[in-house]
């Protein structure tokens, strides 16, 4: 029974003392009980390991919080005072621990993601793969369209969107900013030429990402400040990216795209960047891939987790 108690012992003081709060938790219940000994009994630890934590605390602080005598402890001015404080600090501690495992535990249940075809095609493999391994109580439910969905109404938790945001009482959370960047196949421009200005673009077949009847116009900045707008006319249009990235490698035109859609087909040299001076997008209005989602706190680790994953993901893919 001996050895018993002595394991026990051992086992408290080594739980005490790899919390860093416990100090301030045995402190604070010693201040309240106005006892060692029985703070001592109510958190199923020794005596000394109270006192050590009391004697560590004092000197941290430089004042004595107990006058200590033969028939006990008392609570100094110090100690009063400091354990109003532990009692408000430790308080909100304690309920934010709790929330934060309420969301830790709210990592199960099923995700509704709305997100554009290629970042389903090309990204969420990956995702959903490292999402099924370590969470393996998530159920994701993804829809793949490159047309806004209206979450509220279609029953969405979350949406991948290219920026500008229109105005709405979703959510968003920025995730990346990426460039546009213009490239061809070379098997293209082996035939019409390589540009050496924007204005080239008028004249040559082009792939436009982008929805409506208005006009299929790229602006071009220069390193040096020159800016060019170019309508291109003879063109292909789609709202949809992994189309656009097929037909540019194949060698129907140029095409003018985020730099992760087309990383792959630029390092395999089915695409080749033209107008490396130009670029398409200002540093300080760079586009911009949000998370948006609906003012729903029972999805918020879901979400969490989903979107965690992501960006590790794209991280390792963009490096």
């Amino acid at each position: 029974m001996a050895k018993s108690s002595a394991r026990n012992t051992v086992l408290h003081k080594s739980q005490h003392e790899s919390d860093p709060l416990s100090d301030l938790r045995l402190v604070r219940r010693a201040i309240e009980a106005r006892s060692i000994t029985a703070a001592a009994r109510a958190m199923a630890v020794s005596v000394s390991t109270v006192t050590r934590a009391v004697q560590r605390v004092e000197k941290s602080l430089g004042a004595a919080l107990f006058v200590r005598s033969t028939r006990g402890v008392v609570t100094t001015e110090a100690g009063r005072q400091y354990g109003e404080h532990l009692a408000r600090w430790l308080g909100e501690e304690d309920v934010l621990r709790a929330q934060l495992g309420a969301v830790r535990a709210a990592k199960k249940g099923a995700l509704r993601v709305t997100v554009p075809v290629f970042v389903a095609e090309r990204v969420l493999p990956a995702v959903i793969e490292a999402m099924c391994r370590e969470h393996p109580e998530v159920a994701l439910d993804v829809h793949a369209s490159d047309d806004f969905r209206d979450l509220v109404t279609e029953g969405f938790d979350l949406a991948l969107r290219m920026g500008p945001l229109p105005d709405s009482s979703l959510e968003a959370r920025k995730l990346l900013s990426f460039r546009r960047v213009v490239c061809a196949a070379p098997s293209l421009l082996s035939t019409v030429g390589t540009p050496s200005h924007p204005t080239a673009l008028a004249h040559l077949p082009c792939l436009h990402y982008g929805s409506g009847a208005g006009a299929a116009v790229w602006k071009l900045v220069h390193g040096s400040g020159e800016a060019v707008r170019v309508s291109v006319n003879r063109v292909f249009r789609s709202n949809n990216i992994a189309l656009l990235c097929a037909l540019a490698e194949q060698g129907v035109g140029f095409v003018r795209l985020p730099d992760w859609s087309v990383g792959d087909a630029l390092r395999a040299g089915r695409l080749v960047r033209v107008l490396d001076a130009w670029s398409a997008d200002t540093p300080n209005k760079l586009p911009t891939m949000y998370a948006v989602h609906p003012r729903d706190a029972g999805k918020a680790g879901l979400r969490a987790a989903f979107l965690q994953t992501l960006e590790r993901v794209a991280g390792q893919r963009s490096r």
